[in-house]
């Protein structure tokens, strides 16, 4: 297969071309930001291997972009459920962490070489067990982020909610982080999906 590499590190995109190329396959490009990857030419690669962690911005806002132009492999320290499930809502095809790469990334290759998904196993089955978004969030949490998403400012939240604007922002990073969203347009147009508002 014909593979491009988004990875920061040149050493693990080395490590990456090596390992590749010696089970036959191609490595026609390698980005070491999210702004270099943007020009990735269509049709150059099938697959894409990528990083979620960009010196730039988060590899999570690539994949829609990479994922009309070929496959996308996410390769990532996150092994959280969120993060998974986030990156396979964008347009992933599979998702592995780097501390199994070296076993399970030519199994997930061949997965999309036939047209299937691939979830490293034991995400695969965290996935499984972990509940639906919303029901991740705690009650205030919620509140906080619906708030947000109708344009209310966490001063105005906490004014609201009788809360200091300090325990506003803490909720709001709670939320962030256990949907696995980077920044608050990502969690507006998550509430705008998946909350009443």
């Amino acid at each position: 297969m014909r593979i491009a590499l988004v990875e920061d590190h040149a050493v693990v995109r080395a490590g990456l071309r090596l390992l590749l190329e010696a089970s036959g396959h191609q490595v026609v490009a390698e980005y070491g930001s999210a702004a270099e990857a943007e020009h990735l030419p269509e049709g150059l690669a099938e697959v894409v291997i990528l990083d979620l962690a960009l010196p730039d911005r988060p590899g999570l806002s690539l994949i829609p972009r990479l994922a009309r132009r070929a496959k996308v492999l996410v390769l990532s320290l996150h092994a959280d459920p969120a993060h998974v499930r986030e990156a396979l809502r964008r347009g992933a095809q599979g998702y592995l962490t780097k501390e199994v790469a070296d076993t399970a990334l030519l199994d997930a290759l061949s997965a999309l070489a036939r047209g299937q998904r691939y979830v490293e196993p034991r995400l695969a089955g965290a996935l499984a067990e972990d509940p639906p978004a919303p029901t991740r969030l705690s009650p205030r949490e919620r509140e906080v982020v619906r708030l947000l998403s109708q344009g209310y400012s966490l001063r105005a939240i906490a004014e609201r909610l009788g809360i200091s604007e300090k325990t506003a922002s803490t909720y709001k990073a709670r939320a962030l982080d256990k949907l696995g969203l980077e920044s608050l347009p990502e969690l507006v147009a998550w509430a705008r999906r998946h909350l009443e508002l």
